[in-house]
């Protein structure tokens, strides 16, 4: 504002300095044109001269002004429909939010005739669509998302088989997720679509096939991880037969990423492998070097249900553990198979009861029964197999049963 009242100032002082040296200057102007002769002053002259330059520039100016108006106009008229398009699709965004799904399809198909980028309103109206459950409306919106914007067209696509994802149109999902796998086969929407895809269809082969892409993106980590690996090398263990060598286990085992390996599920996975295929020795090696490294009691499961040739080598092992860890339940447990594989039936019931003690394990209970009796302790058996149901060992919850005509009672429990 400051320099524009210094600049008027100025034009002010330099206009009244030139009028008063106009006005000493004796010289004048003329203009000859056939008989006309047009004679004037020099300061005269000068203002005639400026007054015609400023009229030309103001007619230039006005007739540019004409010239640009009807695009102008046009540029206004569609800065105003677009400004209609994207208030409507904030009031179709909300309506879908309220559950207005038929209102909100019509507005945002409509609106998106003249919206500039009508992408996200066919995008929104599919949705709107889907809520519906009108499938075949929803799936023509995202044909004509993809005619507006083919430069979109994985981000479309995407979208699509999300829709059909929670529609379980599994089939179709199952259809566009592949294709998608194609164009971006290391895209993590599109694995996790894959992936619950796949697993609603129960297609354990290509789950398997999924399975290193899932983990190179980190898709899944953790317990979610294992979840699908243990099955998945349990599959392919299987897959070599009922005895296959240890060898042709040992190949399939180092399939399994080396990071992963050091998983115990998948260790566990393994070694019952190789013990269901007659390489109980070649287990408890593998076993006892693990649990020296990293104590596991997945692994101590495994230990305890080995059938080791001769059978006291893993009961030694098992009692020399036990020697560092007393109250651990499932070393304890290990302990009583492997003295019951060595028929030291006393010290297997010793290992047995310390361990239904530190333990709740339905199957520490069913195994003691079991061991009560092979003694000929019917009493304790039973009490046992109750505990093993989750029932009070020492009571029955249905009434007394008296025999007829008398009062004795039977099946009472005992005192």
């Amino acid at each position: 504002m400051m320099r524009r009242v210094v600049l008027i100032l100025l034009l002010l002082v330099g206009s009244v300095a030139l009028a008063l040296w106009f006005e000493h200057q004796g010289g004048f102007v003329m203009i000859r044109l056939g008989d006309w002769t047009l004679q004037a002053s020099l300061m005269v002259a000068v203002l005639g001269v400026l007054a015609v330059g400023l009229s030309l520039g103001l007619v230039s100016r006005l007739l540019g002004r004409v010239w640009r108006l009807p695009g102008e106009v046009h540029e206004r008229f569609h800065e105003r429909r677009g400004r209609l398009a994207r208030e409507e699709l904030v009031d179709g965004l909300v309506e879908i939010a309220d559950g207005r799904y038929a209102h909100a399809e019509k507005r945002l198909q409509s609106a998106s005739t003249s919206a500039v980028q009508p992408l996200f309103h066919h995008l929104l109206a599919a949705v709107a669509g889907q809520r519906r459950g009108d499938w075949a409306q929803r799936d023509e919106h995202m044909a004509a998302a993809m005619a507006a914007e083919p430069r979109a067209q994985l981000a479309i696509e995407l979208a699509q088989a999300q829709l059909q994802v929670e529609a379980q149109q599994w089939d179709e999902a199952n259809a566009s997720l592949a294709e998608l796998r194609r164009q971006a086969p290391q895209n993590y929407r599109v694995l996790s679509l894959s992936l619950e895809t796949l697993q609603a269809r129960g297609d354990n082969e290509a789950l398997d096939a999924l399975l290193p892409d899932l983990r190179k993106q980190q898709v899944l980590t953790g317990p979610a991880l294992v979840a699908l690996e243990q099955p998945a090398l349990a599959r392919s263990l299987s897959a070599l037969g009922p005895t296959p060598p240890a060898d042709a286990l040992a190949r399939v085992w180092r399939l399994v990423p080396r990071a992963r390996r050091h998983e115990p599920a998948l260790q566990a996975c393994y070694a019952r492998a190789l013990i269901d295929a007659g390489h109980a020795n070649a287990a408890e090696r593998l076993l006892r070097r693990w649990l020296n490294g990293r104590w596991d009691k997945r692994l101590v499961e495994v230990y305890g249900e080995l059938v080791t040739d001769p059978p006291q080598q893993a009961y030694n092992q098992v009692t020399g553990w036990l020697k560092q860890r007393p109250e651990d339940a499932g070393l304890l447990f290990a302990a009583a198979r492997q003295a019951a594989a060595c028929a030291l039936w006393g010290q297997a019931r010793s290992y047995l009861e310390a361990a239904a003690a530190r333990s709740d394990q339905p199957e520490v209970q069913r195994l003691l029964a079991e061991l009560y009796e092979r003694l000929d302790e019917p009493e304790h058996a039973r009490r046992a197999y109750r505990r093993a149901l989750g029932l009070d060992p020492s009571s029955n919850s249905l009434p007394p049963i008296e025999a007829p005509g008398s009062h004795t009672v039977i099946g009472s429990a005992p005192d």
